[in-house]
């Protein structure tokens, strides 16, 4: 596992080699402090055994799908725990040694892995790489990846913020310009119907404290339209806009530590359920989603 930093003198960032981890992101906060929002861990070698992918890039496919899965009109057996594969498994690439590719790009690294044909039951050697790219007072996420048969592929990072780890996430504020969430079986995998979330405890489009909320909901931010949330908290005064160009955005608050995770991608599920945007990748074509993190500062 490798560790390297990224410096624009607005953003300092940290990555570690191993699932191409986003382990610190610092920023200054209105006081001129400067702080770390990443709610990641503190030994590097704890990641080892992190069972939140903190920080991590998730593949083949990130989400939950249910089993068996299509494929161009064949039944796909994957792997799975009680009829579901969430976050691919035990083959997921948050686990897994990424290759740093040293491009010499300022405020830029890469990193590369190969998952091969049949991990986690999926058809396809997917060649896949992730950019992270320090741009002003943004951190940019570029996702590729390509594969040597027809696949279902989608990406997202893990990375869990909280703008002022001296409070709760409770105390931070929270928009998600959304219309419709993705209803949801028990198990969380998505019927195919979308459900308003007008005059629900869903509605974020105002922006609403986030308070004892707990969220792991599908959010559809399709059509794009530029900005597609925000978050902010008052007292470090730091305001964080997300930007993407993938139909969904999963936001997931866990029980168990103070962070937020913005997942952008496609929906889950989507092999089984036709009328959702696709994630077949075919051979000679190139997967591509595209994620960006814009922070200022409001007094």
């Amino acid at each position: 596992m490798e560790t390297f930093t990224l410096n624009n003198g607005i953003l300092k960032a940290v990555f570690l080699s191993y699932g191409a981890i986003l382990h610190e992101l610092w920023i200054k906060n209105k006081n001129g402090n400067t702080i770390n929002i990443i709610q990641g861990l503190q030994k590097t070698e704890d990641y080892l055994n992190d069972s939140w992918s903190r920080g991590a890039v998730i593949g083949r496919y990130a989400g939950r799908l249910e089993n068996p899965i299509m494929i161009e009109e064949k039944s796909i057996s994957i792997e799975n725990n009680k009829g579901v594969l969430l976050h691919s498994g035990q083959s997921s690439w948050n686990t897994k040694e990424w290759e740093v590719i040293h491009d010499k790009k300022p405020n830029s690294i890469r990193f590369k892995y190969r998952c091969n044909e049949g991990n986690s039951g999926f058809p396809g050697n997917v060649e896949a790489e992730i950019n992270y790219i320090l741009k002003d007072n943004r951190i940019c996420l570029d996702y590729f990846a390509t594969t040597d048969a027809p696949t279902h592929i989608n990406l997202t990072n893990h990375a869990y913020f909280n703008l002022n780890k001296e409070s709760t996430i409770n105390n931070h504020e929270l928009k998600i310009f959304s219309d419709e969430i993705l209803e949801l079986k028990k198990n969380q995998i998505p019927t195919g119907k979308k459900l308003s979330v007008k005059n629900s405890k869903y509605d974020y489009n105002n922006g609403r404290i986030i308070g004892k909320n707990r969220l792991d909901d599908y959010f559809i931010i399709y059509p794009l339209k530029g900005e597609v949330g925000n978050l902010y908290q008052a007292d470090s005064g730091i305001e964080m806009k997300i930007y993407t160009d993938q139909p969904g955005l999963v936001v997931f608050t866990p029980l168990h530590f103070d962070g937020i995770c913005f997942e952008t991608q496609k929906f889950s599920n989507t092999p089984n359920i036709s009328s959702f945007p696709s994630t077949l990748v075919r051979t000679g074509k190139k997967y591509i989603q595209r994620t960006q993190f814009e922070f200022n500062l409001k007094t």
